[in-house]
């Protein structure tokens, strides 16, 4: 009987001391868990210092004047981001891609972190390309999502965990039977590479106690370049993240290396739907820019194409890179078409998807622009707002 109470008065003691550590880690926790932050809004900025990543002095080969004018934007368009965080409101939070660890790049984020605290998160993922050899198999798709032999998957699969490699093959398979053209690979590392970043903020929101509702939170995206990477990292990256609306670029806090567009004013950005946008500038000399761009796009989604009329229309259209599109493209890839008078001009989708890989360059992959003359702003923002979009 004496053991039997001596060892049910030291369970007793044991349990004591357990409760009591238990509980004292729960206040310990409880002591260093941040209070919980709302965010109404969440901001993307991508790779804002790619112009000072090699120095001040342009590189061989490239037009140095351009090259001089995209750098000294992007100077100024660095103190405007800086002065953009700095006014950013407690309900706001900042999600920052930086490239290379160049002296701009790091001050920058330093800007970001001391002036937003645990209400800005830095994504330091690399993205993972695909071989480039899948391009030249046939049904390079099929074969990445049925052969685990073939040859460069486990590595392009690295650290991708098991339920969003499911996710993943579910999500092309899925969209191969709706859009089952020819696409391009890289559209590979765009899906697994904004699937992943997904799930790094989600986990760094979580760290830092940061809240938000899916279906009322608001996003926004700058940075380099204004019609690539701040499109195309956001396009996929948003729906992942469970966002119920898409997100805005804005052009202001961005960097275009477009030559039309380096001394360009944004005169509007106009929402046609709920995902698709008219971008409309006036450039140098009075002259009118414009291009269609979606806000968000998935995998599943089909390429649209604006359908613009020409009749009474000054018009020629030029990629990024200012080879021109049409009339008299610089390229039978490039060519738009033209059917009963009204001109076929893609709307950009930013997803790197739907070019044929045997072409260096086709337009349903490029930010086709619409440089006009002769014709007032309201005229051509008429003119393109009531442009029919279709497939």
């Amino acid at each position: 009987m004496f053991s039997v109470r001596r060892r049910f008065r030291r369970c007793c003691f044991v349990c004591v001391i357990g409760a009591f550590g238990y509980f004292n880690g729960l206040a310990a926790r409880a002591a260093t868990q941040p209070d919980p932050i709302t965010i109404d809004k969440v901001y993307f900025l991508f790779h804002p210092v790619c112009w000072q990543m090699g120095g001040e002095e342009p590189p061989q080969g490239v037009d140095a004047e351009n090259w001089t004018t995209c750098y000294n934007r992007e100077l100024l368009v660095n103190k405007k981001q800086k002065q953009f965080m700095s006014q950013m409101k407690q309900n706001e939070a900042l999600v920052l891609f930086p490239i290379s660890r160049s002296p701009a790049m790091i001050d920058l984020e330093q800007h970001a972190t001391r002036t937003l605290g645990r209400r800005c998160v830095i994504v330091r993922r690399s993205g993972q390309d695909p071989p480039r050899a899948w391009a030249a198999l046939h049904r390079p798709f099929e074969r990445f999502l049925n052969d685990p032999h073939l040859k460069g998957r486990s590595e392009f699969l690295t650290g991708v965990p098991d339920d969003i490699q499911a996710e993943l093959a579910a999500e092309i398979r899925a969209a191969r039977k709706l859009q089952s053209g020819s696409w391009n690979i890289a559209v590979l590392e765009v899906a697994y590479y904004s699937r992943l970043c997904a799930m790094d903020i989600k986990n760094e929101f979580k760290k830092n106690n940061i809240v938000y509702d899916t279906t009322t939170v608001r996003s926004e995206a700058f940075g380099e370049g204004f019609e690539q990477c701040a499109m195309t990292w956001k396009q996929m990256l948003v729906p992942y993240l469970g966002f119920a609306h898409p997100a805005d670029n804005n052009f202001d806090l961005s960097v275009s290396g477009a030559p039309f567009l380096v001394n360009a004013t944004l005169k509007e950005r106009v929402t046609l739907t709920k995902d698709q946008r008219l971008f409309l500038w006036r450039g140098e000399k009075g002259r009118l820019i414009a291009m269609f761009a979606r806000a968000w796009c998935r995998l599943r989604d089909p390429q649209l194409y604006a359908h613009v009329p020409l009749a009474g229309l000054q018009l020629e259209v030029r990629e990024c890179h200012n080879k021109k599109c049409w009339p008299q493209a610089d390229g039978k890839e490039l060519q738009l078409a033209v059917d009963q008078g009204r001109l076929r001009v893609p709307v950009f989708n930013g997803i790197r998807r739907d070019f044929d890989w045997r072409n260096t360059v086709r337009t349903d992959e490029e930010a086709c622009y619409l440089l006009a003359k002769d014709i007032s702003l309201q005229d051509f923002r008429d003119r393109l707002v009531n442009s029919m979009i279709g497939e």
